[in-house]
């Protein structure tokens, strides 16, 4: 697998150009950045990292770099700062898309729900794990991860070959995606009597025709590490990088509670 991309510090001012009402579940911001980001097209789900502004100070705290070249963060960066998908980008014109999810509470839900044109968050900088390197990509994700895993398919290299699994809360939250040759996309609604029905998707896939795969995923936490051990339990000849599953939250912790893990 080709290497992974280092992590830049950008420092970068995001403006909201204007705010949309998606679906039930999204609010879709459309930025501008006063800064040129690098998003390679070639990254599989990428993700950046929002700062917002202290409540006390009024301020936007932006890391920096120390003697060693290694990114210095204290505890006021650390609390106000977010990771979120990348929705859209358009490096002509520094434009970014980020669509938030709707939640009661929250740092960053309660901020897009109440943004305006005008307001501004800062920006560290862009980031992708994995990138495309020709074999089939198997991407899961529950409403977390709705925005990556339509980027990723928006963007896919020509010839890719693609299956999604993405459960959604509602219907009105299945995103509308110009059909490929090459991709396959499965929607399924959140259904409480169901609790592992993207497992079960995912599992009755018949993938047995390919060599190698390469699995992204992202989700709550407990149901990340079922699907990681379920996965890794079928397809027994795959190498310990071809399973990429990442926790973005967990059930019963408040958004800043939980630290993703990848």
């Amino acid at each position: 697998m080709p290497e992974s991309p280092k992590r830049a510090i950008v420092n970068a001012l995001l403006t909201v150009l204007k705010v949309e009402r998606i679906s039930q579940s999204f609010i879709r911001i459309y930025f501008h950045s006063d800064k040129h980001l690098t998003v390679n097209p070639l990254w599989i789900c990428p993700h950046l990292k929002l700062l917002f502004t202290d409540p006390v100070t009024g301020t936007i705290t932006f890391p920096q770099l120390d003697e060693n070249n290694k990114i210095v963060v204290n505890e006021t960066i650390r609390r106000l700062a977010r990771s979120y998908s990348i929705r859209g980008y358009d490096e002509t014109t520094n434009q970014l898309l980020i669509d938030f999810a709707v939640h009661p509470k929250g740092l960053a839900t309660l901020w897009a729900q109440h943004a305006k044109p005008g307001d501004q968050v800062g920006i560290v900088g862009t980031v992708g794990k994995v990138t495309f390197s020709g074999k089939p990509v198997i991407l899961m994700g529950d409403i977390s991860a709705v925005p990556s895993i339509c980027y990723t398919l928006e963007h896919l290299p020509k010839n890719q070959k693609v299956y999604a699994f993405i459960e959604v809360n509602y219907p009105s939250d299945i995103m509308p995606l110009v059909k490929q040759d090459d991709s396959q996309v499965n929607w399924l609604i959140r259904d409480q009597n169901k609790p592992n029905q993207l497992i079960d998707a995912v599992m009755a896939a018949d993938l047995t025709s390919y060599d190698d795969l390469l699995f992204w995923g992202g989700m709550e936490s407990s149901l990340a590490q079922q699907l990681r051990h379920t996965i890794k339990d079928k397809y027994t000849q795959l190498s310990p990088d071809a399973v990429q599953i990442i926790s973005y939250w967990r059930e019963g912790f408040a958004e800043g509670e939980f630290r993703r893990r990848e």
